[in-house]
C-alpha cells in the first residue's frame, strides 16, 4: 500500500492488538503499518506540519479514541490494555470500526461534547465527511481547502490585472524569493513598447554582470503558452546574450512550449498559473497572515520532574 491509509481504519487493529495483552502504543504503530502491507513511502507520508509520520500520528489517535470511549486503559506511559466493554464491543465488528460506531458509547459521546460547545449524538453524525478523521487531519484539510481557495483568487487576481501591475507583480515574487540578493534595485520592469521580447530584469550582482531575463504572460486558463512563444523568448536571450531566463504565465504551458525550453541553449525555468499562485503564497506576495493558530500539547517533562 503506497498511501496511508484514513485514519478509522486504525480503530479495529488497535483495538485487536490490545485484546492479546498490554501494548505499547508507539510500537503498535508499527504493527499496524506492517498489518497494512504499507510501503516505505507511506510510512514517510508526514501531517502537514511534516514533524509527524501519518501512520504513527493516527495510530496515537486511535488509541486516544478508543482510550475515551472506555474500550482501552492506560496501563502505564505509553501502553494500553483493553478493558471488559472493549473486549465487548471488539467481538461485535469483523473488519472495520468507524468513528461513528464510536457514537453508541456514552462516554464517547460524552468525550466529544466536552471538546466543543454543540451536543453531538451517534445520529447526527450518519454518514459524517470527517468520521475517518483525526482533530489534526480536519485542521490540515480545512487548511488545505483555505489555501487551495487563496491560490484560485490570487490566480484570478492576476489575470484580471492590467499587464504592467502582472509584470511589477512577477518582479515582485522574485525578488522577494532572494533574486538579486532581494534588493528592489536589483530588479527592473521592462515590458511595453520597445521591450525586445522580455518584460523584466534582474541583476544578480551589483554590476549587471549576471541578469536574469524575464517573460510574464498574463493569459487566461485557456490560451496556452506555445512553442513558438517560446522559441522567441529563447531568440530574445540571445540577443540580450543572457544565458537564464524565466518564463511565467498565469496559465500554463503546452508539451511543445515544454520541449522547446529543454532544446534551447539557454537555461529557462517555466512557472505556469498554478505554482505561480502557490510561490506567492509561499513567499507572502499579493496575501499575508490574518491569523495564527497554537495548538498545546502535554509537557510529559514537566510531570515528570
Amino acid at each position: 500500500m503506497d498511501t496511508c491509509p484514513p485514519f478509522q481504519t486504525f480503530l479495529k487493529p488497535m483495538l485487536t492488538l490490545a485484546s492479546r495483552g498490554e501494548v505499547n502504543v508507539r510500537n503498535s504503530a508499527d504493527t499496524i503499518a506492517d498489518d497494512f502491507g504499507l510501503s516505505t513511502r507511506a510510512r514517510l507520508e508526514t501531517t502537514r506540519s511534516g514533524n509527524k509520520r501519518r501512520y504513527i500520528d493516527r495510530s496515537h489517535w486511535a488509541a486516544t479514541y478508543l482510550r475515551q470511549a472506555g474500550l482501552l486503559k492506560t496501563t502505564r506511559r505509553g501502553y494500553v490494555d483493553i478493558t471488559e466493554d472493549g473486549v465487548k464491543f471488539n467481538n461485535k465488528f469483523e473488519k472495520i470500526i468507524s468513528k461513528q460506531d464510536l457514537f453508541s458509547l456514552p462516554a464517547f459521546v460524552e468525550f466529544q461534547e466536552r471538546r466543543g460547545t454543540r451536543k453531538v449524538s451517534a445520529s447526527s453524525h450518519d454518514g459524517s465527511p470527517d468520521g475517518g478523521l483525526t482533530p489534526d487531519d480536519q485542521i490540515n484539510e480545512a487548511l488545505e481547502e483555505i489555501e487551495g481557495e487563496l491560490a484560485a483568487t490570487l490566480l484570478e487576481q492576476l489575470q484580471n490585472s492590467s499587464p504592467s501591475f502582472f509584470e511589477k507583480a512577477v518582479l515582485d515574487l522574485f525578488l522577494k524569493m532572494g533574486y538579486g540578493g532581494g534588493e528592489k534595485q536589483s530588479g527592473e520592469v521592462l515590458g511595453g513598447v520597445g521591450d525586445e521580447g522580455v518584460d523584466g530584469l534582474i541583476n544578480q550582482d551589483a554590476l549587471g554582470l549576471e541578469r536574469i531575463y524575464i517573460q510574464a504572460k498574463r493569459y487566461q486558463a485557456d490560451n496556452t503558452i506555445s512553442a513558438e512563444a517560446m522559441r522567441g523568448f529563447a531568440g530574445a536571450l540571445s540577443r540580450k546574450q543572457a544565458s537564464k531566463g524565466l518564463f511565467v504565465t498565469t496559465s500554463s504551458f503546452t508539451k511543445g512550449a515544454v520541449s522547446a525550453a529543454e532544446r534551447v541553449q539557454h537555461r529557462i525555468v517555466l512557472i505556469d498559473g498554478q505554482r505561480l499562485s502557490q510561490l506567492m503564497i509561499d513567499y507572502e506576495v499579493g496575501c499575508s497572515i490574518q491569523k495564527t493558530l497554537s495548538i498545546k500539547k502535554i509537557d510529559e517533562d514537566y510531570f515528570e520532574s
